[in-house]
């Protein structure tokens, strides 16, 4: 085996290790030694590899993010579709994401130790999976609601919406335990799906009523 191929398999190790190290203690908490102790490396070969651990951190995120690129639910979006169909698919999208056996877990875990914890490290996952994930169920909130709607209301929603789907990931335990799913096979999914649309669906358009019965108040107060 050449000194390249083994320099290669090295960097993997370190990365996989890495992986697996932040995933579970965080980044300040991790140690470089951990890491090259399960990677069996030498306690040199992060910096030969990466620089530091601040680098093999990020290396450690933008691989993640790379294997989740395919869970994200923007990805297939059809902006051709009615905007109610596109929520449904997003909807259906994300919670296959974050409950599906295809799920990124390491990805989320990373994202669950940053909420504790930030780093630098949680700018580069907003900008390359967050924001572009809130920017297109944004865009289709905000045709739900019509003209009118102001950015901090289509923010609210759009949050509110999210918010649905991460709770039964983050609160799977407690679900479990109260009794109310077994687990989160396709079919309780496919549930889960058609239960936050249809509820986000009613609050968008009883947010829309609102609005609209507050139109002729607002006319009749600016006579």
């Amino acid at each position: 085996m050449s000194n390249g191929s083994t320099s290669l398999e090295t960097r993997q190790r370190l990365l996989e290790a890495a992986s697996e190290v932040f995933a579970e203690s965080g980044y300040r908490s991790a140690t470089l030694r951990e890491i090259c102790r399960r990677a069996e490396a030498n306690s040199a070969a992060v910096n030969y590899h990466y620089g530091d651990k601040q680098r093999l951190y990020f290396a450690v995120i933008e691989h993640a993010m790379e294997l989740a690129q395919d869970q994200l639910p923007s990805k297939d979006l059809d902006p051709a579709e009615p905007a109610e169909a596109q929520l449904r698919s997003f909807i259906r999208a994300a919670l296959r994401g974050l409950l599906g056996s295809g799920s990124p877990t390491r990805l989320l875990k990373l994202m669950a130790q940053e909420m504790v914890e930030p780093t630098p490290g949680m700018d580069l996952m907003v900008e390359k999976v967050v924001r572009p994930v809130n920017t297109a169920l944004s865009r289709i909130v905000e045709e739900l609601l019509g003209p009118g709607a102001d950015g901090r209301l289509v923010g609210d929603c759009t949050s509110s919406i999210m918010a649905q789907c991460v709770s039964y990931h983050h609160s799977q335990p407690i679900v479990v335990r109260l009794g109310r799913y077994v687990g989160f096979d396709d079919a309780t999914i496919e549930h889960l799906a058609d239960h936050i649309a249809e509820f986000s669906l009613g609050g968008l358009q009883a947010i829309n009523r609102r609005r609209a019965e507050k139109l002729p108040e607002e006319a009749i107060s600016g006579r």
